[in-house]
């Protein structure tokens, strides 16, 4: 895995290049930013430290099966370090322009609905299977879920409708969280600047407070 993976690691111009990824549009602009850098991956986890994060790219914690059906993969396994130890997390990536539910609040987008079946999947077979999801990537330490995080969408540009359909959702289900790409924008600002005094490297849309 590679750097950075905590705090230390973390320098100004890492703000640019993950808005240019969100701006680019494609969840692969997206990937290799995140993969390239872990601790993007703290400020959309709950209550996990900043102890170091490390991430588990597109491994499969179920083969195909012998019915053809298809294998599961996550975009990511995330183990987060924090002073009660190791807790790892699913994390779903969605464009930022595609938001959880839809504009009138009434639905689920198509990605939302998409994240909603992904996540509920996964942590079913985790629950079911932890000894082979543990053979299937080659990781013996890892532990039950604490969640799934959904990467999708932009809050300042969601409906009031999207916003509370978002928030009571996470109410009925606690275990998927569904995490906007501008909580992480906020949080690598507010690092970089705490560490450099200044916030020289961001964007004029970043500074505008989006």
């Amino acid at each position: 895995m590679q750097a950075p993976r905590s705090i230390r690691n973390v320098e100004a111009a890492l703000v640019v290049e993950l808005q240019n990824a969100l701006d680019d549009g494609p969840e692969e602009s997206i990937q290799r930013v995140l993969t390239a850098n872990p601790y993007l991956f703290q400020y959309a986890m709950p209550n996990t430290g900043h102890h170091g994060v490390w991430v588990f790219p597109k491994r499969m914690i179920r083969t195909q099966q012998a019915d053809k059906t298809p294998g599961l993969i996550p975009d990511y396994l995330v183990a987060a370090s924090s002073s009660l130890g190791f807790t790892w997390h699913i994390v779903e990536i969605k464009r930022r322009d595609t938001q959880f539910a839809s504009p009138n609040g009434k639905s689920l987008s198509a990605a939302g609905l998409k994240a909603v079946v992904q996540s509920a999947t996964y942590l079913s077979h985790f629950y079911q299977y932890i000894e082979t999801v543990r053979n299937n990537v080659g990781i013996a330490e890892i532990i039950q879920p604490e969640n799934v995080i959904v990467l999708i969408g932009d809050s300042s540009t969601e409906t009031q409708e999207q916003v509370a359909r978002r928030a009571e959702f996470e109410q009925l289900a606690p275990r998927v969280k569904i995490v906007t790409y501008d909580r992480i924008v906020r949080g690598l600002r507010s690092d970089t600047r705490f560490r450099t005094g200044a916030d020289k490297a961001a964007p004029r849309a970043i500074s505008a407070g989006t």
